[in-house]
């Protein structure tokens, strides 16, 4: 019996059969159990079917009708996207990429190390970016798979996933799929949260995700960053960086006389690291009216001719901006 590919556990539904006939001598399963684990991932069962059996029916029998213009305009997209976001001599592996559509354009683009894995093929390692488009949704074992995809990715190596995406695909069904993706070769039905939770548990942080229509149904495409808690460490990289050369800035300062101009989160942050020569604040913001900060008050307009002292993220151009059509031609230093 096949466990769920996203949480491992062997509790589950069956939530109906689907029987198909099969030609005579191939791999594929004369019918499928569509199951619900108790996370809610949706899969197929056959206990009479292997792994290997698929690998068999990939090998020998699938290709037939994947080159449309949809799946044509989505590898293209991609393309220009690793284009756009990687070196020319990055180790980039289309995982199962069927007839190395993806590598040739990346070739074009003077792409030097590519390779398009199949079964059976050795892995190469240490790699910048592997792709999986439209591949996890056909895999029987799917531990072993993401397992060598991980182990052959670099610690901050890309990894990009293509599948259907099932949650869009049922709340809006097209008239004409019946069946809707629950075909013979598409064996695991993702919603973003079992992609979510199953490369969590290979040690990878979402980058983005986003969903397109393809061939009357959707896909989703997830790129994520083999890095465990990357958002974290990256905010703390980012913000610590960005406050030191601000906390130096302030220091540069001295004992210059300053007013303050604006009480934002970043501006009450870097006053409590520097204690610059304050005479008084300004700011408009109705909860500061008649406030003082260690004695020192709040204005709503300056009254000397002291520099004026900005320290803001997204609203410093309007501030300034401001200042100025209020007539106020005190000097200004921005940090």
């Amino acid at each position: 019996m096949r466990t769920c590919p996203i949480c491992l556990s062997a509790a589950r539904e069956v939530l109906w059969r689907s029987d198909f006939i099969v030609p005579d001598g191939w791999t594929k399963p004369p019918y499928l159990d569509w199951c619900k684990c108790q996370c809610g991932m949706i899969y197929a069962d056959n206990d009479k079917v292997t792994q290997a059996d698929y690998d068999t029916y990939y090998s020998e029998r699938y290709g037939y009708g994947v080159d449309d213009h949809d799946s044509r305009l989505r590898i293209a997209q991609r393309a220009i996207y690793i284009r756009d976001n990687f070196k020319r001599n990055a180790r980039i592996v289309d995982f199962g990429g069927g007839e190395a559509g993806l590598t040739k354009r990346l070739a074009k683009f003077g792409f030097t190390d590519l390779t398009n894995y199949q079964i059976g093929d050795t892995m190469p390692k240490d790699c910048d970016v592997i792709i999986t488009e439209h591949v996890l949704e056909h895999i029987y074992d799917v531990e072993t798979a993401v397992a060598l995809i991980t182990a052959s990715l670099k610690d901050d190596g890309c990894l990009i996933v293509d599948v259907p995406d099932s949650t869009q695909i049922a709340f809006k069904p097209s008239v004409n799929l019946p069946q809707l993706d629950f075909s013979q070769v598409h064996i695991n039905h993702f919603r973003i949260i079992d992609i979510l939770r199953l490369l969590d548990r290979f040690g990878y942080e979402l980058r983005e995700t986003y969903n397109y229509p393809e061939r009357m149904m959707f896909g989703r495409c997830y790129i994520f960053i083999k890095r465990e808690y990357a958002v974290a460490d990256l905010s703390k990289e980012w913000v610590q960086g960005n406050i030191a050369r601000k906390v130096d800035a302030l220091k540069a300062l001295g004992n210059q006389p300053v007013i303050v101009w604006g009480l934002g989160d970043i501006a009450m942050h870097l006053l409590a690291v520097v204690k610059p020569n304050v005479q008084y604040y300004v700011c408009n913001d109705p909860a500061f009216k008649d406030a003082t900060i260690d004695g020192v008050p709040v204005k709503e307009l300056p009254d000397t001719l002291d520099t004026i002292l900005i320290m803001a993220q997204t609203q410093k151009k309007l501030l300034i901006e401001n200042i100025r059509k209020l007539g106020v031609q005190n000097e200004i230093i921005e940090i």
